[in-house]
């Protein structure tokens, strides 16, 4: 999912610990310097698992339907404004992505590969877009028109419109870091975003996702991890209604989330080098058989969605 932003984090181990016991600390948030260029490799995943069991008649049916996006880009800070928020223009480098629809492969493209050439979709290799990012990590995109336009037709037309949506270049390069003011964190304490289940879940939910300063390593990194959990309470800014989705077929199933991840921040040199956010949501629903045997074992109906989003820093 958010978050390629050169990233210098004032880092400072509190004298006052070695005296009194007191946690190590360090300031997470964004500072930026002009024509700094580094490379990353974003990736996004969605998948749709379906099994429908039936012992009593010997049949089992799986399908499987994902699409699987991998940019690898250059960012480079052009300025830098008086409230710290930097202009950054971000260069494609390379594009992956495959797409399957219930087990059939429909579109494989790899801009490193031979037959991309004829692909209309190579057309984004050496494009480039603008954002704005906030030293809270937040991103605004500033201007992404020239490049939206290079690919107008093809099988790959969809696949450039998604990868250029505002919706998924903030996913791309917004960082979850604490909010301004607050950006001071010791080791084992957290700050918190709620934010809205990403599409394709039977019903819409609010996940409160809490990040934790797990620990400052002895070569400098931060390391946090990060868990979640549905609120009940709070609703994330632009989250549909329940009624806008199968919420009433949603309860007839059980229902698992796991929702996961971990950022890994160099405070030496400023930068994020690892992060990643996975949900894998699960929904079971069980109905036995009119007049089956009492020892039968059931009919069995899983629907499961995986979503999965990671950078890594590639110099």
């Amino acid at each position: 999912m958010s978050r390629t932003i050169v990233v210098t984090l004032t880092a400072a181990i509190l004298g006052g610990f070695l005296l009194n016991g007191c946690a190590p600390s360090a300031r997470i948030a964004l500072t930026f310097a002009p024509n700094q260029t580094i490379s990353y490799e974003s990736s996004s995943q969605m998948i749709k698992d379906v099994e429908f069991d039936q012992p009593s008649l010997k049949k089992n049916k799986k399908d499987q339907t994902s699409t699987t996006i991998t940019v690898k880009f250059d960012q480079t800070v052009k300025k830098t404004q008086p409230d710290g928020t930097a202009i950054t223009d971000i260069v494609i480098k390379a594009v992956q992505c495959k797409l399957v629809n219930k087990n059939e492969l429909r579109y494989e493209f790899d801009s490193a590969g031979e037959k991309a050439k004829s692909d209309s979709l190579n057309n984004l290799i050496g494009q480039s877009y603008r954002i704005a990012v906030h030293p809270d990590g937040t991103v605004k995109v500033v201007d992404a028109a020239k490049a939206r336009a290079v690919v107008v037709s093809g099988d790959g037309q969809k696949i450039a419109q998604k990868i250029l949506s505002d919706e998924t270049i903030l996913e791309r390069h917004q960082l979850p870091l604490p909010e301004t003011g607050k950006d001071t964190v010791a080791a084992q304490k957290n700050w918190t975003h709620v934010v809205p289940s990403p599409p394709g879940l039977l019903a819409p939910k609010t996940f409160e996702k809490i990040y934790t300063l797990s620990e400052i390593s002895k070569d400098n990194k931060a390391m946090v991890t990060m868990s979640a959990k549905e609120s009940l309470t709070q609703k994330a800014e632009g989250q549909k209604n329940a009624g806008d989705n199968m919420d009433i077929f949603a309860k007839i199933f059980d229902n698992r989330d796991e929702f996961t991840g971990k950022l890994v921040l160099n405070l030496s040199n400023g930068t994020a080098e690892e992060y990643e956010e996975k949900l894998v949501s699960s929904y079971l629903a069980q109905d036995k058989p009119k007049d089956s045997a009492p020892d039968a074992a059931p009919d069995t109906l899983v629907m499961r969605l995986t979503y999965g989003i990671s950078l890594k820093k590639i110099n």
